[in-house]
């Protein structure tokens, strides 16, 4: 019965920690986050963009057939990439 009783103690003082460690965490983030400008911000992303990106120089095929006949005439492998983004009641299928 000790040993549980030291467990639950042990348990609850981490789940205490933690949650302090966490809330001392948000208030630093509020404040380093509010002291940026939006200049400052707009400046952090716009370096972050890449100009030159290997994907887009990519001659990207929306039809499969043409697809499958631009691979096999290069000898190099097709990617496929499905995307369906429509309505659950949409009745097209």
């Amino acid at each position: 019965m000790k040993r549980n009783t030291m467990i639950t103690l042990g348990c609850l003082a981490l789940i205490t920690a933690l949650s302090m460690a966490s809330g001392h965490a948000a208030e630093s983030v509020k404040r380093t986050s509010a002291a940026k400008s939006r200049a400052a911000l707009l400046t952090e992303v716009n370096a972050l963009h890449v100009e030159q990106v290997a994907w887009r120089k990519i001659a990207w095929k929306t039809c499969l057939l043409d697809g499958i006949r631009e691979s096999r005439k290069q000898h190099k492998p097709m990617i496929l990439w499905i995307f369906i983004d429509r309505p659950v009641n949409d009745e097209r299928c």
